[in-house]
């Protein structure tokens, strides 16, 4: 099948009632005079060219277990998976997660092929600048690169705004558009629901993972930039050092600029660090907090779904065990005192009332350790009491619908519950595959849950509800996976514990 849009014709690989769509350009090469702008639009076109070649991912380091061995500057490119049919069908417009630093459109968890061919949608995977290239404030440190802000946010806004072009050569329906996004996808998705230039380019999201208020003010996102352009090498100008680096150097930069302590959210409760490349509150793409901007009616003309993964941090919390760089044994050792100063460290002032609250609420599971109570209090802070807020405040303006998932995830026999990732390959439907099976075990279960995974985002993309009663009933969600059918989110004491760190909107 050949796509003919005004920027060339594209020739895709069609299998199994899919064509697929490897590498379309939707803006140009951030390359030399583009380097720190704004995308560019591409020049017209008409120029064959075979789709069959995935592009490069955005600049960052190696990843094999991403599947990401090469990457570079050169990465504003989508992957499209259209249905066979004459259409036009929805359109589902995914953006990766990596926490700002790593991802690809191209990994294996996110091939769309399954899900377009089962919900028949079209589906885009679109990349973005990370890192220091997408997210660092360089107008403030080096002014004469005349240099644009939160150029991975506006890399997205140029992506919807290619499908609203161009989506109807492909099959899709550009006034059925729905974004949806995992992690740091599932903040940028956030984000996007509160940037006005956003309004008319989707409308319909899905917050994986994700949350309102993963951006930093002006002030914080200097303090990282700064930290990122003295790591640098070489000597001279902010401008020059930034102009000359070649990628080692900027890479380990970035690895540099990540230990500074940045305020999250606006506020000083929930300390961020890590992943601290976010975008920036600018008064511009993005006028205020994205979750105080949803409360005021920034997306009252969306459809919103959100959700999480019921033990999201034990990902991060037992990664080493995973990697060999600890053990279950070791891990059992760590003292109720470090883990009070662990808490302490993500909850300044708030500390230890929070330790009490998770030592009364969560029972460590007993092939695991103590730590648990560590990962409950940060699946929390991170990604449930944000999902939590974004659906109250969307839910004073329009109907919005939460989800849970719950399935039990054990790579290599480490029990991980039901760990941030897990949710990726049921809803692409690629648990059968080596990439969804070390997340779900590849089991005929698992393959039925995704089937009713994959029903319930597609029938919410075709613009109905996706199955289960809306958020505005009774504030619970739909658990998918083992256990009761719908749940709360928070208890009674967690709802009052968390109402002072991450403030009610």
């Amino acid at each position: 099948m050949t796509a003919i849009i005004r920027q060339g014709r594209y020739q895709g690989l069609s299998s199994k009632g899919v064509t697929e769509y490897r590498g379309i350009p939707f803006a140009k090469a951030p390359l030399g005079e583009w380097r720190f702008k704004a995308p560019q639009p591409l020049p017209d076109s008409e120029d064959c060219v075979n789709a069959d070649r995935y592009p490069l991912a955005s600049l960052q380091p190696r990843n094999p277990i991403m599947g990401i061995q090469e990457s570079g500057e050169d990465c504003l490119y989508l992957n499209i998976w259209a249905p066979e049919g004459e259409g036009p069908f929805p359109v589902m417009v995914w953006f990766h997660g990596g926490g700002y630093m790593a991802g690809s459109t191209s990994q294996a968890l996110y091939n769309g092929a399954e899900l377009a061919r089962s919900q028949k949608v079209v589906v885009v995977n679109a990349a973005y600048r990370l890192g220091a290239m997408g997210f660092a404030d360089f107008s403030a440190v080096a002014p004469e690169l005349d240099a644009d802000t939160n150029l991975g946010l506006r890399d997205q806004l140029a992506a919807l705004q290619w499908v609203q072009e161009n989506i109807a050569a492909f099959a899709g329906d550009d006034k059925q558009v729905t974004i949806f996004g995992e992690s740091a996808g599932g903040f940028s998705v956030c984000s996007l629901l509160a940037c006005p230039q956003a309004d008319e380019l989707f409308q319909a999201a899905i917050v994986q993972s994700g949350g309102a208020d993963f951006v930093l003010a002006p002030d914080q996102v200097r303090k990282v930039t700064n930290a990122f352009v003295a790591a640098l090498p070489g000597d001279g100008s902010a401008a020059e050092k930034l102009l000359s680096a070649d990628n080692k150097g900027w890479i380990k930069a970035q690895n540099a600029a990540v230990k500074v302590l940045v305020d999250r959210g606006l506020r000083t409760t929930t300390p961020q660090f890590a992943m601290n490349f976010l975008p920036m509150v600018d008064g511009d793409v993005l006028p205020q907090l994205p979750v105080d901007a949803i409360a005021a009616g920034a997306a009252a003309n969306k459809r919103v779904m959100a959700g999480v993964c019921r033990d999201e941090f034990n990902f991060f919390q037992y990664a080493g065990v995973l990697a060999g760089t600890t053990t279950m044994d070791a891990l059992r050792e760590i003292s109720d005192e470090e883990i009070v100063s662990r808490f302490e460290r993500a909850l300044p002032g708030n500390g230890r009332r929070a330790f009490d609250y998770y030592q009364t609420a969560v029972e460590p599971d007993a092939r695991r350790s103590r730590l648990d109570w560590l990962a409950a209090m940060e699946s929390d802070r991170l990604f449930r009491v944000p999902t939590v807020r974004l659906l109250d405040a969307q839910s004073q303006h329009a109907q919005c619908w939460g989800f849970q998932f719950t399935w039990p995830s054990e790579p290599f026999g480490v029990p991980l519950g039901a760990c941030h990732v897990v949710d990726v390959p049921f809803v692409f439907g690629v648990t059968d595959t080596p990439a969804g099976m070390y997340f779900t075990g590849g089991t005929s279960e698992a393959r039925a849950l995704s089937h009713q995974v994959q029903a319930a985002w597609g029938t919410f993309a075709r613009g109905d509800a996706p199955g289960w009663n809306a958020w505005q009933s009774d504030r619970q969600v739909c658990q998918l996976g083992p256990g009761e059918t719908m749940a709360s989110l928070l208890d009674e004491s967690g709802e009052q514990l968390w109402r002072d760190i991450i403030p009610v909107v």
